[in-house]
């Protein structure tokens, strides 16, 4: 805020040398002059306030009565330089010098404190007032929170309408701003069941592999960068990435090729362009250090040709983490339990917490019942089928329609069951005790 103040005080300063000098001219100042010194002080102002205006500061009924107000005070300075024309122009000049070397500071900073947003001079406040809706009185940590809290809430609503693809983008790219890339790649991965080969999610996804995982590109990271371009050549991004991973591989050919092909997607003579050429000096730079023989072997290049042919390659794409199978009853239990009663078939974890992982409900009138369960039923991202190797199966009627098992409710269970498993028979053969 500090710097703030100080630009305005030389813009200030800077606004009156230019005015100020005139007024102190002796009688041959025409009157012209005066009323252009004026006119120009005015159209300073009414810049101000159409500079507001364009940024949202003020609203359209302030800026029409700034306007006006900054119009009759033109107006009537006007009037006075008609009226004092025969006065001497040494004291006209003067007194007019002194009002406007006060006025102007004065009357800026009125405008701004009354027109402008204070608060947007301390980012942080103004953050935590819009993120909170409250007072700007927090600090950093309070922000933090506030950021931290919109995230839980976008991951809760997921949970509600787990097939909303822009929010799992958004929710990934969250976690990755935060440096949670573990549950990024989560949220990456929700959004690329519903995608499947989007060529910016898919370069969003490996960067968040490869930042879980120490940073490391190589694996499939490397893949689904190279899956990437192959859908589309011009993804800047997956470019950069894939010359950086063989970059670091030693493989120096394959990096200044899939440079030079982002170099030609900058505007010429841009600091884009210009960065990407000293990275492909570097690159060049160490290629010939490697013919010199100074890193031994160089390793196979993996040319831009290769790249993009890539994408034949659809195993990077892992397909959902699925069970499914039939949900039936045993006989000694086919006459305790009503049509209308509530039938629950869930997956949880076998060495875990026991909330689902993921669930269904439906009638009991509907068994027998086929079934698949997903990760798109996933209670919370961060606990789904895809975290798990092996879970438990079961199915259960309610009575009650609760979802926490109640003595009587009826229910059947597999235990240790592969994830991927299909073909499955639950048998729902005991009572709740």
């Amino acid at each position: 805020m500090t710097v703030f103040w100080l630009v305005v005080a030389f813009l200030i300063v800077a606004a009156l040398l230019f005015v100020i000098p005139p007024l102190f001219r002796r009688e041959n100042v025409a009157e012209i002059e005066r009323r252009a010194i004026n006119v120009t002080i005015y159209k300073n102002q009414l810049a101000e306030l159409e500079a507001d205006l364009a940024a949202s500061a003020v609203s359209q009924e302030q800026y029409a009565k700034s306007r006006q107000e900054i119009e009759r005070r033109l107006l009537e300075d006007a009037a006075v330089t008609e009226r004092g024309a025969s006065t001497s122009s040494k004291g006209l000049t003067a007194g007019t010098a002194i009002f406007t070397v006060v006025a102007v500071p004065v009357m800026a900073v009125w405008l701004y404190s009354y027109l402008g947003n204070l608060d947007g001079l301390a980012p942080e406040k103004y953050a935590q007032q819009t993120i909170g809706g409250e007072s700007p009185h927090g600090d950093d940590a309070n922000m933090a929170q506030q950021i931290e809290a919109m995230v839980l809430q976008l991951a809760q609503r997921l949970s509600q309408n787990p097939q909303d693809i822009e929010g799992w983008v958004m929710l990934g790219r969250s976690y990755s701003v935060l440096g949670r890339y573990q549950e990024a790649v989560q949220a990456y991965e929700k959004a690329i069941q519903f995608v499947g080969e989007d060529p910016g999610i898919l370069a969003d996804y490996a960067d968040a592999i490869a930042m879980a995982n120490g940073g490391s590109l190589e694996g499939k990271a490397l893949q689904l960068l190279k899956k990437s371009v192959s859908i589309d050549p011009s993804n800047q991004k997956a470019l950069w990435l894939i010359g950086t991973a063989l970059f670091e591989r030693g493989d120096f050919v394959g990096a200044i090729e899939h440079w030079t092909h982002l170099q030609s997607l900058f505007a010429p003579g841009s600091e884009d362009a210009a960065s990407m050429g000293a990275n492909i000096a570097e690159a060049r730079s160490y290629r010939e250090r490697q013919l010199a023989g100074e890193f031994g072997p160089a390793p196979q290049t993996t040319s831009l040709a290769d790249t993009m042919s890539a994408g034949g390659d659809r195993s990077v794409l892992s397909a959902p983490a699925t069970v499914s199978g039939t949900v039936i009853i045993s006989d000694a239990l086919a006459d305790q339990f009503d049509a209308g009663d509530t039938l629950f078939v869930f997956a949880k974890a076998s060495n875990g917490p026991p909330m689902p992982l993921a669930i269904i409900r439906a009638k009991a009138g509907d068994l027998p019942l086929e079934f698949t369960l997903d990760e798109s039923m996933a209670m919370m991202p961060t606990m789904s089928l895809a975290k798990f190797d092996e879970v438990v199966v079961g199915a259960r009627i309610s009575k009650g329609g609760d979802a926490i098992a109640n003595s009587g409710d009826l229910q059947g269970e597999l235990q240790s069951v592969a994830v991927g498993s299909n073909g499955l028979e639950i048998r729902i053969d005991s009572v709740v005790p």
